[in-house]
């Protein structure tokens, strides 16, 4: 028996997929899957199985996965400092594709994350592009992402991306490597 839209809906988002990646994979368009989580759609049955198989199959293999998110994870973690103008930081996230930075102390701790939407929203309030250019990290910073031993299983990760775009990993309390969504369906197609 199919499970209801909004299980599939609450799958598709436990697992960290988006919308664009489960049509991709099951051969639909975008907004067909977001049509059949809205109700707005009477999908056929065959879509429904190929969509529900998929996501049961992704849940599967991540669990059967026998890897540390060391092994996985992006390193060296790109950060900037609660003194670094919003300008500064949104340069380092365009210039390497990111959308959020980890904020560290001068001794490496991190004690927050700077992210594209939290600059948006300052633009979205009415503040000017030339504000930003004065404003410190500290003043919009929100609190730190989630973080994990790098010893501990990508399983582990997988939970927490359901809150957070990212995971840091930590080695002794330092971070070491940034594990995201897409590097655990990465490694879902990879090692699966």
């Amino acid at each position: 028996m199919l499970p209801t839209i909004e299980e599939i809906r609450k799958l598709r988002k436990n697992l960290g997929i988006s919308q664009k990646e489960l049509s991709s994979a099951v051969g639909v368009s975008q907004s067909y899957v977001a049509r059949l989580e809205k109700g707005s759609l009477n999908p056929t049955y065959n879509k429904v199985k190929k969509i529900y198989e998929f996501l049961s199959q992704s849940t599967e293999k991540l669990h059967s996965i026998s890897l540390t998110v060391e092994k996985i994870m992006n390193r060296p973690v790109i950060t900037c400092l609660p003194y670094d103008t919003l300008i500064a930081a949104l340069d380092v996230m365009r210039t390497r594709g990111f959308s959020q930075l980890p904020v560290t102390n001068d001794d490496g701790t991190i004690i927050g994350v700077i992210s594209e939407s939290d600059i948006n929203d300052l633009l979205m309030k009415g503040n000017s592009i030339e504000s930003l250019r004065n404003m410190s990290v500290r003043k919009v910073m929100t609190g730190t992402l989630p973080q994990l031993d790098k010893s501990s299983q990508i399983s582990m990760a997988y939970p927490l991306l359901k809150f957070s775009n990212a995971v840091i990993i930590v080695d002794s309390g330092r971070p070491v490597g940034i594990v995201t969504k897409a590097d655990i369906l990465k490694a879902i197609e990879d090692h699966a």
